[in-house]
């Protein structure tokens, strides 16, 4: 399993054999953040069970309310995974995916969010495409690009 190292965590990760702290080891570098703040693999299969689900049943009346506990499973399950899988124990991190996650969800144009008053797909892809390539730089600038 691959360490992530962030500003908050360097100095508890980074220790060698003998417990002193590497200070030479750089953080994460751009494209190492832009990496794993994209939840992909739950993305993925967030949207092959929406597509499924909405070709099976997109014209039934409950379709909405399955697209809604679709919605929530993938919140829970970019967490879950975050933490089981990768071993992410860091908040920001966490807050960063599931933000993520649900500006994805926004800018894909699903049932559950099209519903709301005030949703609109091109600011809802502006914000994605903006939350993207911004979020490496909310825990600090990176050392590397």
């Amino acid at each position: 399993m691959r360490t992530v190292i962030t500003g908050r965590n360097r100095d508890r990760v980074l220790h060698d054999a003998a417990g002193r702290v590497h200070e030479s080891t750089p953080n994460d570098s751009f494209r190492e953040r832009l990496l794993k703040y994209i939840p992909v693999e739950i993305l993925a299969l967030y949207i092959a069970a929406y597509g499924i689900t909405y070709y099976l049943s997109g014209t039934e009346d409950w379709f909405p309310l399955m697209a809604r506990w679709i919605l929530i499973a993938g919140v829970l399950g970019t967490v879950l995974y975050h933490i089981g899988a990768e071993g992410v124990t860091d908040i920001v991190q966490l807050a960063i995916s599931v933000i993520g996650f649900v500006l994805w969800t926004f800018a894909l144009g699903v049932v559950t969010v099209t519903s709301l008053p005030y949703y609109h797909a091109v600011p809802a892809a502006a914000l994605l495409a903006a939350w993207v390539f911004v979020s490496p730089f909310i825990d600090r600038i990176p050392d590397r690009w």
